[in-house]
């Protein structure tokens, strides 16, 4: 009976936070809906922002303290290649090397120093288990900023991934009804804007770019670099060679985008394959339990009131 009185309010709690979960996911589902219909019955410039604004955006305030503990790590917060790194997450601002490096270091030191404190205080432990302990706290809270990094570009990768071919099939269009690369580039971009917002920024970048002197080739060979998504390396590698030797860009790009909604369709596939697997976790630990109490429970307690009576 001891077991059961833990499991019952166990399995609540569990059912009233997937409950609050899935409200709070269909109404940011709903809000995500309502939002993008607001922006197509608004006139198209209002929509579209311009490139200079990719950089000119304010950094929020409550970020701008940390910018006083890069000093700590003066080479990390001036690298290009975490510069790189911050771009493929979507994060341009000047100042965006030195507010990262300063909240990493931020957290190091917070987190570390109330594990010590809590540690030394109010738990038993000796202190060099405290200093180990307090060690490893705040060498997570360095780490911390760098794991959310690298969620943030593999969200991004996936949108760019996901918006890729029917980005080429309207680059396609652009191309055969006369225009040039870059207008196509321009246009494509600021039709995405409602569609993945993600492409259409580097798409914009990428003009910024030309129209500062910047190489074509340089600056395909750049947005490569920022997504560090391998659909779009293959499209730079089509367009640098149609460019170079002179072929035609729209034939290429309908090839492109021919095979990128193939391999999209294989990855789909592929998910599909997997999703028995990851439903074996969930199955077990969760999902059979819950059954095998609800099932077993009133049997179980019956023999055991059977079996007492029998001692009786």
């Amino acid at each position: 009976m001891t077991m059961v009185q833990y499991l019952l309010p166990a399995m609540l709690g569990v059912a009233v936070i997937s409950a609050v979960l899935g409200v709070m996911r269909l109404r940011g589902g709903d809000n995500r809906v309502v939002d993008r219909l607001r922006k197509i019955g608004t006139p198209q410039g209002e929509v579209v922002e311009s490139a200079a604004g990719l950089f000119a955006r304010p950094l929020p305030v409550w970020l701008r303290p940390f910018t006083v503990f890069s000093w700590v790590l003066p080479w990390q917060s001036q690298s290009p290649l975490l510069r790189w790194e911050l771009a493929g997450a979507g994060f341009r601002h000047d100042d965006v090397t030195k507010v990262f490096v300063g909240l990493r270091v931020f957290l190091a030191a917070a987190l570390g120093l109330v594990m010590l404190y809590v540690g030394g205080n109010y738990t038993g432990l000796l202190q060099m288990e405290v200093t180990v302990l307090s060690g490893v706290v705040a060498l997570v809270g360095f780490m911390a900023p760098s794991m959310w990094l690298r969620i943030k570009q593999n969200q991004r990768r996936m949108e760019i991934t996901l918006a890729l071919p029917d980005a080429l099939d309207l680059m396609v269009i652009c191309v055969e009804a006369g225009q040039g690369l870059n207008a196509a580039l321009l246009s494509v971009s600021r039709e995405s804007t409602l569609h993945s917002r993600a492409m259409s920024e580097e798409l914009r970048l990428v003009n910024l770019e030309m129209s500062t002197g910047v190489q074509r080739t340089q600056a395909l060979r750049n947005l490569a670099r920022r997504t560090g998504n391998e659909d779009v390396r293959g499209l730079v590698a089509v367009l640098v060679q149609s460019d170079r030797f002179g072929t035609s860009i729209a034939r290429a790009l309908r090839i492109h985008a021919a095979s990128l909604r193939t391999r999209r369709r294989q990855r789909a596939e592929e998910a599909a394959r997997k999703t028995p697997v990851k439903m074996l976790f969930p199955l077990v630990f969760c999902i059979f339990p819950a059954l095998l109490v609800v099932m077993l429970a009133p049997g179980m307690l019956q023999l055991i009131d059977a079996l007492k009576g029998m001692n009786d």
